[in-house]
């Protein structure tokens, strides 16, 4: 039955490396023209034509960098405003470099303007607007969501439709069906479908599934377990004629850590100076507002076990209530400052002290309160893993999930990134962050039944 989408779906890679292809060349073409008729101009031995080619091709690769860090190309994954957004951080980040690498140290006659540039990023803009929209409706008339089936249990079934129902542009799911099922049945489901959805189900039944998808060659989207993620980037190794997997679960190694924390404190250095006056700002206005504390300071966990005082912007109400409360979504305890800081993650960026003094990472596992590492270690034995490496002000978890993602999903974000960490995945976490400040959805507290079993168990 689904035999033609295959046919059909199979160039759709190609397609969109195509699109993102012919981007490139029309953004480095910009960039050409202002290079060749102004900035080379200006130098006092020009490039001849190799030389400015050579220039536009490396304006072509950094562009391409960023285009992969901001997820650029995922036109059927991201919404139309998250595109455009990444767009423009990928050409602001491109053309700043440029001029400070490139364009400054070629051009040796004192200071070298910035506005034409600017103006060439304004006319980029434009034309990557009109891209995605273009691209957009291309894709959307070429590749029309394909049905789904959905293989869960019954307890999560409702969660994930939820979910997946946000984004139905890409996402059909027409059919579920309880993974408690005769595996005849599910197998015979499976044969009506070009794209089969997995959830976090008994490991027996998902590799039976997983054989049948295999061998009928259905696309496969699956909801990792823990262990999956554990020996995911493992090491193959031949013993004789028995092939194994070589997980390294070591830490990152001494020097590792001494050029993470090196780039720590650089980093948060950095943004101490650049974030003060609007921290200055910010501090003024929460004490106007009620005349209240500025800061919001709390005891949390890090790094085996550690315990350590986080300082944020104070967001809400002032009160002796020692009891724990998660924030609920519209909670009346968050003050008019408080929306706004929240909104935009303002409130966390005094954490940029807490990593400077050593007690966080730029890049880390959100850091937890004591009350809530304990319920969730009580829930999930695994809950402890997270506390191999500091706490950090973003990461996997902070960008790709949100205030109310559930301590499991975390749990699998978080140790996604303890296996893959690295600094230059640590510069890519900290460039996709961006992006959050403007996804209001991050910042959404708990539902009312979650926050109640919280305060309750807690």
């Amino acid at each position: 039955m689904y035999i033609n989408y295959k046919k059909k779906y199979k160039f759709k890679n190609c397609v969109k490396f195509i699109f993102a292809f012919l981007l490139v060349i029309i953004q480095s073409a910009f960039f050409y023209f202002i290079w060749v008729f102004y900035y080379n101009e200006l130098m006092r031995i020009p490039y001849l034509m190799k030389g400015n080619y050579f220039v536009s091709f490396i304006y072509a690769m950094v562009f391409i960098a960023f285009m992969v860090v901001f997820d650029c190309s995922k036109y059927d994954e991201n919404s139309i405003s998250n595109n455009i957004f990444s767009f423009t951080l990928t050409i602001f980040f491109t053309n700043i470099l440029i001029y400070f690498v490139i364009i400054i140290p070629t051009y040796s006659r004192g200071f070298v303007a910035i506005t034409p540039l600017v103006i060439t990023g304004m006319k980029q803009e434009i034309v990557a607007i009109v891209w995605v929209f273009i691209v957009k409706f291309i894709l959307l008339k070429l590749y029309k969501p394909l049905p789904m089936l959905l293989i869960s249990d019954n307890s999560n079934i409702d969660k994930l439709m939820y979910k997946f129902s946000e984004r139905k542009d890409i996402y059909n799911i027409v059919e579920y069906i309880d993974c408690d099922r005769p595996l005849k049945e599910i197998k015979e489901k499976c044969d009506k479908f070009y794209n089969v959805i997995v959830g976090d189900i008994k490991s027996e039944t998902r590799n039976d599934i997983l054989k049948y998808c295999f061998n009928v060659s259905n696309n496969i989207y699956i909801m990792p377990k823990l262990s999956d993620i554990i020996v995911k980037n493992s090491r193959i190794m031949n013993i004789f004629d028995t092939p194994f997997y070589v997980s390294n679960n070591d830490d990152i190694g001494i020097i590792n850590n001494i050029v993470k924390r090196l780039f720590d404190v650089v980093i948060s250095a950095l943004a101490i100076i650049i974030f003060l006056p609007l921290m200055i700002i910010v501090s003024i206005l929460i004490k106007l507002e009620d005349g209240g504390k500025v800061f919001f300071i709390q005891n949390r966990v890090t790094k085996d076990n550690k315990v350590f005082k986080i300082i944020k912007f104070r967001s809400m109400t002032e009160s002796d209530d020692k009891k724990v409360i998660p924030t609920k979504k519209e909670d009346n305890r968050v003050t008019k400052v408080g929306k706004v800081i929240r909104k935009y993650h303002i409130d966390e960026i005094p954490q940029v002290f807490n990593v400077f003094i050593g007690n966080m990472s730029m890049v880390g596992p959100r850091p937890e309160r004591i009350e809530h590492v304990e319920l969730y270690s009580k829930q999930i034995e695994e809950f402890k893993y997270r506390l191999r490496v500091k706490a950090g002000i973003t990461g996997l978890a902070q960008i790709y999930g949100r205030y109310n993602t559930s301590a499991y999903d975390k749990l699998k974000l978080d140790l996604i990134y303890i296996k893959n960490q690295s600094l230059l995945f640590d510069i890519e976490l900290i460039f996709k962050t961006l992006k959050v400040f403007v996804m209001k959805e991050n910042t959404e507290g708990f539902d009312n039944k979650e926050s109640e079993f919280i305060t309750r168990n807690a």
